[in-house]
């Protein structure tokens, strides 16, 4: 369907944008239990609307997003709308076919995205949770202005990356998306289900949540540089420095330099499968002035070297 109203051929479960739309890719993958996985990585010179309108049966898309230049981004969830204010956007959301649903999306606005879809029988029978489970009820019953999602975290990042790189045809293609795909659905639904089944567990302020994720953005912005200092990411955040540490530290599970210190050396994996660098220039490109200095933080986090990869 999207092919047709791009006017544009599939080839190998791939569409690319038409130069007047924009550039980058859709890809589809059809998983062997019964999962669906559309991939995008694309870049759009218009503004793009999509709509998805209610269906007759259950089942449900989990949508893993970074996006940026979302500045102007309207979803809505049947009457519920939320426009996006931040130039950045990088979170999770599951939702029901059931409900109609739409972004309508600024130019230039640049999306790498996972899509997962399955159905309310292949959630019962691969994960045990019923369509009308008391907790996920309650998360797909919240409809309010501000839209419902999880933060990407390093974690998340790291299993989209393995996605994003594989090939078709390459050896242990499937394998590796099934692997990926299962991963992160079970880090989502663990995730949640362990925060909503927390007594004690204390919500914050969808503002600070908001802050978090700018913060989170100017972390991983620009990788070839040393982070912004503590004083200066608090001045940003309009909070005590203290605060600050505590509340990234509660919302990504690191503190602010572990998490761009495993930020950079995901950037490094990245760049060394692309193959496109020696690994002397990604070390230079990632700001180590000193190559074995770049080997042990990559040994450090991966547990093998660079020319390993």
């Amino acid at each position: 369907m999207l092919a047709k109203a791009l006017h544009v051929h599939i080839d190998n479960n791939m569409l690319h944008l038409p130069p007047h739309i924009g550039s980058g890719y859709v890809r589809f993958a059809s998983l062997a239990n019964g999962l669906q996985l559309l991939v995008n990585e694309t870049v759009t010179i218009q503004p793009v609307q999509f709509i998805r309108l209610p269906s007759a049966e259950q089942s449900f898309t989990l949508r893993f997003d970074e996006v940026l230049h979302v500045s102007g981004l309207t979803i809505q969830v049947d009457k519920n709308v939320h426009k996006e204010n931040n130039d950045v956007f990088s979170g999770i959301a599951l939702t029901n076919a059931l409900s109609n649903f739409s972004y309508t999306a600024p130019a230039g606005i640049q999306d790498r995205c996972v899509n997962i879809y399955f159905t309310a029988e292949w959630l019962q029978q691969h994960f045990g949770i019923q369509a009308d489970d008391e907790l996920l009820r309650q998360y797909l019953s919240i409809k309010t202005p501000v839209f419902n999602f999880e933060l990407l975290n390093f974690h998340y990042r790291e299993l989209m990356e393995d996605i994003f790189f594989i090939k078709d045809g390459e050896p242990l293609q499937k394998a590796i998306q099934q692997n990926r795909v299962m991963l992160l659905m079970e880090m989502f639904f663990k995730t949640l289900y362990n925060r909503q089944q927390t007594k004690n567990h204390k919500t914050l302020p969808e503002e600070t949540i908001r802050m978090m994720m700018q913060i989170e953005s100017i972390l991983v912005k620009d990788l070839s540089v040393p982070p912004p200092t503590i004083p200066e990411l608090a001045k940003t955040a309009m909070m005590s420095e203290t605060k600050l540490k505590n509340t990234f530290k509660q919302v990504y599970s690191y503190s602010i330099y572990e998490y761009y210190q495993k930020s950079r050396m995901l950037k490094a994996r990245q760049l060394l499968r692309a193959r496109r660098f020696s690994i002397k220039e990604i070390g230079l490109l990632l700001g180590f002035r000193n190559l074995s200095n770049f080997s042990i933080a990559y040994r450090k986090e991966f547990n093998m070297l660079p020319s390993d990869v």
